[in-house]
């Protein structure tokens, strides 16, 4: 499924504000994503990658289930590194720790695909996001599947465009924005954000569709504590996140709300 972008009014898809933080549950973990499918409206199901590397997968049936702890377990085929994954349309996608891929595993299918990324940081502790460990961040906005990493010619943010369906990359973008300063970082409504290295405020953003940086700031939380996963959903326009050891959901604010 590809979520299309309705034509945008100027501005009107920029964030003005993270509203309504609610905390799901505590994990016993510091590192770790969790994530619901980024595509499939009536799954309702939550998946969950502790730490930041491993290859077993959580699998809970709903919000209840997550929170009184009933899961199965999924192996993945290959450790996964940092983060930075998500479940988009019945498949997983994450990285491979120790290489400069990027792998799609299928949940129904169990079929691994892998993509290599040229001239990408992906070892020797060159993080994206070094808070995080995290050398790849997949994203899921409403254009579709992204991919953000780090260059290792000049170090700067890059973001690429997925094609879920031959699960290849049809463009580039580089940021020219340095990995260095870079806390975490999200995609929503064709925008990149990303924190500042305390991961306290959003400090920078990037129009991926225009091809150049954007004015907004935000805050988005308190210092302390490590901000392992930030993550947008375009199928509730809420940012799923895992700081300190909870995951807590805000409601995304759009200057289109207004």
């Amino acid at each position: 499924m590809k979520l299309h972008l309705k034509p945008a009014k100027k501005n009107e898809c920029l964030i003005k504000s993270l509203i309504n933080p609610r905390n799901m549950t505590k994990m016993e973990t510091t590192f770790g994503a969790w994530m619901k499918d980024t595509a499939r409206l009536n799954d309702e199901r939550i998946w969950v990658a502790e730490h930041f590397s491993g290859r077993m997968v959580k699998a809970y049936n709903s919000i209840g289930s997550f929170q009184n702890g009933s899961s199965d377990m999924v192996d993945v085929r290959k450790f996964y590194q940092g983060c930075g994954h998500t479940v988009h349309n019945g498949s997983f996608y994450y990285h491979i720790a120790g290489t400069s891929n990027i792998a799609k595993y299928d949940f129904q299918t169990r079929r691994l695909h892998t993509l290599p990324i040229n001239n990408a940081l992906y070892h020797n502790f060159g993080y994206l996001l070094h808070n995080s460990k995290t050398y790849f961040k997949m994203a899921a906005d409403e254009n579709g599947l992204w991919l953000i990493f780090a260059s290792s010619v000049d170090e700067s943010i890059m973001v690429g465009q997925l094609d879920q369906k031959t699960f290849s990359i049809t463009s580039y973008i580089n940021t020219t924005y340095p990995r260095t300063k870079a806390g975490n970082a999200f995609i929503a409504c064709g925008v990149l954000y990303v924190t500042d290295t305390k991961d306290t405020r959003v400090t920078f953003a990037y129009d991926l569709l225009k091809g150049k940086p954007v004015n907004v700031t935000f805050d988005l939380r308190p210092p302390g504590g490590v901000l392992a996963m930030l993550s947008y959903s375009p199928k509730d326009r809420h940012l799923y996140v895992w700081d300190h050891s909870y995951v807590r959901l805000y409601v995304v604010h759009f200057i289109s709300d207004e």
